[in-house]
């Protein structure tokens, strides 16, 4: 997939960031020091603060931290041993609870989760975790909560929001088109998390020895994941229903700059952009970015089947292997040599020594006529009609149809559009107001031009916004052959 412009320079900031310029560089150390569980207990307790309330008092929290942890063992560490704690922390077993949660909340401060202050106009001591700590303890949550949640029609909201902001105007229209981008991302995410997890469900497989293991990771397990995810994709949340209703309200956006216009004003009024043009890159990305997401969720949905039914046969098979498998002695005593086979160290050499107990297992030879010397066998040739080799089509006409795939993979729909958005860049408007770009003002630099050149005129009715007429004959740029013809678009100069 091609992204924007934008969200590229985005990534290249996000990777050259320092992140602890944000966040303190012991900030994670909870969560790897030997009292890991109880740091993670008192962050969940933190996060429940937060979600039923707005003000955390100290007293309060540290209240129900007591109560969480009284009967867990505490082991001091280094870092705990540097803080200035009274004697009567130490009690006749140890550390008493207030000490420990004492503890626990000056650790949350120095690594950078929390702030301890004073409520305004009392001395009531409250607590502010930082910002980043919240998104933190969100996550670690969610990672902790092994429910099945139910799958959010993310397909139908982005076609229902889009929809009903056509017939309400440019104001609606940006938010609509913000949920969209932000739906279609949490799309994406979804199938790529359960492709990926089909995988794992496939290695599991041949290292499951009986049946019931299989039952359980199938029904306990992938069949809830599947049942969220896959199946409403499939039936009521229908991507192949709902996708080219999508695009075309999409398209027919880029098509309307009145309308494209009206976003930009609302969005700088809600995002606060510095520029116009900042404004509209941001609007112009969100509508690349869903249709060309949409464009290829064909590709995706497949290879997920492919998966998914690969897993099903896959498991399938193997239960139907095991449960066929002989339960004879013969069969019995072929698993052992198999197990003993597969076994190394300790555990070959306690193998081996029950089979010396049990069974008498002995090594035979013999001698006969073959032993020594082996008769060759004649054979006669017969003759036989030829096998016909299947028509697959010529060399050429495959090696062509692969190129044709590859170009289209090199050569995406977003980056011929901002190809052409570069040619418009510095195009004058005519008397009629169109921006016009002849032959003789294209530059061709290198192949690459040449060949977005070529695409951007035998694609322009998929790419839209602009024309292309030719006028017959050839000229030459910078040593490469292009044919006469001028590109117009209506509208300001710059968009195409």
């Amino acid at each position: 997939m091609t992204f924007p412009s934008k969200y590229r320079e985005r990534m290249v900031y996000l990777v050259s960031m320092n992140l602890f310029s944000l966040i303190p560089g012991n900030f994670f150390s909870l969560l790897s020091s030997g009292n890991r569980e109880i740091y993670f207990d008192a962050l969940m307790l933190l996060n429940d603060f937060l979600k039923n309330g707005l003000v955390i008092r100290v007293d309060d929290y540290i209240a129900s931290l007591i109560a969480l942890i009284e009967d867990r063992v505490f082991i001091l560490e280094a870092e705990d041993k540097s803080q200035d704690m009274p004697d009567t922390a130490q009690g006749a077993g140890g550390l008493t609870a207030q000490s420990k949660a004492r503890l626990i909340l000056n650790r949350f401060i120095q690594t950078g989760w929390i702030d301890k202050e004073e409520m305004d106009g009392t001395f009531t001591e409250i607590i502010t975790p930082r910002d980043y700590a919240i998104r933190v303890m969100r996550l670690l949550d969610e990672l902790r909560d092994e429910r099945v949640h139910e799958y959010n029609s993310l397909v139908y909201s982005t076609y229902s929001a889009l929809k009903q902001a056509v017939q309400e105007g440019p104001w609606e229209m940006f938010n609509a088109l913000i949920t969209a981008r932000r739906n279609t991302e949490q799309l994406t995410s979804e199938l790529k998390t359960f492709y990926h997890n089909i995988r794992g469900y496939l290695k599991r497989i041949p290292v499951q020895s009986s049946v019931n293991e299989l039952l359980e990771s199938h029904f306990e397990q992938f069949k809830p994941l599947a049942d969220r995810i896959y199946h409403p994709i499939k039936t009521m949340d229908s991507i192949h229903r709902y996708r080219a209703p999508v695009q075309d309200i999409l398209a027919a956006i880029l098509e309307n700059e009145g309308l494209i216009a009206g976003m930009r004003e609302r969005a700088q009024e809600v995002r606060k952009y510095k520029t116009e043009e900042e404004a509209q890159e941001e609007i112009l990305s969100a509508i690349h970015y869903t249709m060309e997401v949409y464009e290829n969720l064909d590709k995706t949905t497949d290879e997920i089947d492919r998966r998914y039914h690969a897993y099903v046969k896959n498991s399938i098979d193997k239960m139907t292997y095991m449960m066929a498998a002989d339960q004879s002695v013969k069969g019995k005593v072929l698993d052992i040599l198999k197990a003993y086979g597969k076994a190394s160290g300790e555990a070959r050499d306690r193998i081996g020594a029950l089979l010396e107990v049990n069974i008498s297992v002995n090594r035979q030879y013999f001698l006969d006529a073959d032993s020594v010397f082996r008769k060759d066998s004649q054979t006669r040739r017969l003759n036989k009609e030829v096998l016909q080799i299947a028509d697959r089509g010529s060399f050429a006409d495959n090696a062509l149809a692969r190129l044709k795939e590859e170009l289209k993979n090199l050569y995406s729909l977003d980056r011929i559009r901002r190809f052409v958005e570069g040619l418009f860049s510095t195009a004058v408007l005519d008397k009629a107001g169109e921006a016009v770009v002849a032959s003789e003002e294209i530059p061709v630099e290198d192949d690459t031009d040449f060949i977005l050149l070529i695409f951007a005129l035998i694609r322009c009715r998929e790419l839209e916004g602009y024309t292309v007429s030719l006028h017959g004959g050839r000229i030459e740029r910078n040593g490469y052959r292009i044919p006469k013809m001028e590109f117009r678009k209506k509208g300001r100069k710059g968009h195409a």
